[in-house]
């Protein structure tokens, strides 16, 4: 059966069951990945994963189930489960929206791009093998090349509904990550760079290579420095890192259950008073970008911080009527599960200046390239404890390449103590636009 098949069958079991509040996900994913080493296709790897899930909202109780076969005998085996899930469960808040008036076409999003369909596993691995020879060629200190992924993806993503509700969205991307290992008179480091777009540009191989060299290279023979606390540099790829560790603070249902410190601090300050933050389901190009959420309802742009005021929390049906209030759009699902709070493209606006103008505003400060691990972050309390590795600077100068050390602090005093933005955000697809951050207040330690 294919999906469209699927679909209505399940819609046709509602109503021969007189189940007039069901809606459903349906999830495709397809991913093909080689793995290069020492100049031949070392594994391919590729996967499908299908899955169908199926709610059911009864008497006021919500059941779930879900099957990864689209036979007839198996959906219907999930319907039933649901069915009865739905009668083991305590009521909610649970109430399914009607079908919008109007959806745009989400071929609008920018998301799918039908010519990475063409790009064949022989692209893909002459692309890998240019990407590792283009990293042994860059530097003579390059003594291996041990993890070079080149990958296509393609997922798709249908919610359906009994009332009316039926949206369908389907996007691709291409990409490589390629780790290089360096040596210099006993000092080892390893570099890597990650590439991941929906143009298929062969050309790039050279830069993946080259750029994964140079990062290592950069860091050779990098030390400690002194602790303390100083200004500091998030790069384009790090401050989106390390802040979007903390943004399920902004998930109303989290405040509901008293895992979010922003509870009760609607309209308060609490970042400074330049800082806006968005999230931003409409975003062209961006992979968190939809027009519907999971459960059928419009998404819609929404300040989470205005001028540095708390301006929204984020909501699905269950937690916005919950706290008296319509959902945002921010119902995320898998096919396997219940639902959840999802954001969608968080934007923080960029600021005025390059990253070299960013840390030349500061006398001294830490430039940070690259996080090591996050066991230390607590998301919960916001607090910041975390390995890094990047240059001191001074007077806009990177006088030392700088590794062995951990900054730490809290996420809610970062929020007020960002003190300049770059102009510019990380290249590849993302769903986390924040540009290179000068903060003020964390302590580094060795």
């Amino acid at each position: 059966m294919d999906q469209q098949g699927a679909v209505e069958f399940v819609l046709g079991l509602a109503q021969e069951h007189h189940q007039s509040d069901v809606d459903l996900v349906l999830q495709r994913g397809e991913n093909l990945t080689l793995r290069v080493f020492n100049g031949q296709v070392e594994k391919i790897d590729q996967a499908t994963a299908l899955g169908l899930g199926i709610r059911v909202v009864q008497e006021g109780r919500t059941g779930i189930a879900y099957t990864e076969r689209l036979a007839p005998e198996a959906i219907e085996r999930a319907f039933v489960a649901a069915r009865e899930n739905a009668l083991l469960n305590d009521p909610t808040e649970v109430v399914l929206p009607s079908a919008p008036d109007e959806v745009p076409d989400p071929h609008a999003l920018g998301l799918y791009n039908p010519e990475l369909e063409e790009v064949t596993v022989a692209d893909l691995e002459t692309f890998g093998l240019e990407i590792e020879a283009a990293a042994r060629a860059a530097d003579a200190r390059v003594t291996s090349v041990p993890a070079l992924v080149v990958s296509r993806s393609n997922s798709e993503f249908r919610v359906v509904s009994t009332h009316g509700v039926t949206y369908y969205q389907r996007q691709n991307a291409i990409g490589a990550s390629c780790q290089v290992l360096l040596e210099d008179q006993g000092a080892r480091k390893s570099g890597r760079y990650g590439w991941s777009q929906r143009q298929w540009d062969p050309a790039r191989s050279q830069d993946i290579g080259t750029l994964a060299v140079a990062k290592g290279a950069d860091l050779l023979h990098a030390a400690p420095i002194p602790g303390g606390q100083v200004p500091v540099v998030l790069d384009e790829y790090c401050a989106p890192q390390l802040l979007s560790i903390y943004f399920g603070c902004f998930s109303g249902d989290a405040a509901q259950k008293g895992q979010s410190r922003l509870k009760d601090k609607l309209g308060e300050i609490i970042a400074d008073a330049s800082l806006n933050l968005t999230d931003d389901p409409h975003r062209i190009g961006a992979s968190g970008s939809c027009y519907v959420d999971a459960e059928g309802t419009l998404t819609q742009p929404m300040p989470l911080i205005t001028d540095g005021q708390f301006s929204n929390f984020l909501y699905h049906i269950e937690s916005a009527r919950r706290a008296g209030r319509e959902s945002t759009g921010h119902a995320g699902r898998g096919y396997t599960g219940g639902i959840s709070t999802t954001r969608h493209n968080t934007v923080m606006p960029t600021g005025d200046y390059t990253l070299d103008e960013l840390i030349a505003l500061p006398e001294r400060c830490l430039l940070i390239t690259q996080l090591e691990g996050a066991a230390g972050c607590q998301p919960l309390s916001g607090d910041i404890s975390i390995g890094v590795q990047g240059f001191w600077v001074e007077n806009g100068q990177r006088r030392q390449p700088v590794d062995s050390v951990t900054i730490a602090g809290n996420f809610f005093d970062v929020l007020k103590s960002i003190r300049a933005r770059g102009n510019f955000y990380q290249p590849n697809l993302t769903s986390m636009y924040v540009p290179p951050l000068l903060i003020d207040g964390l302590v580094v330690s060795s």
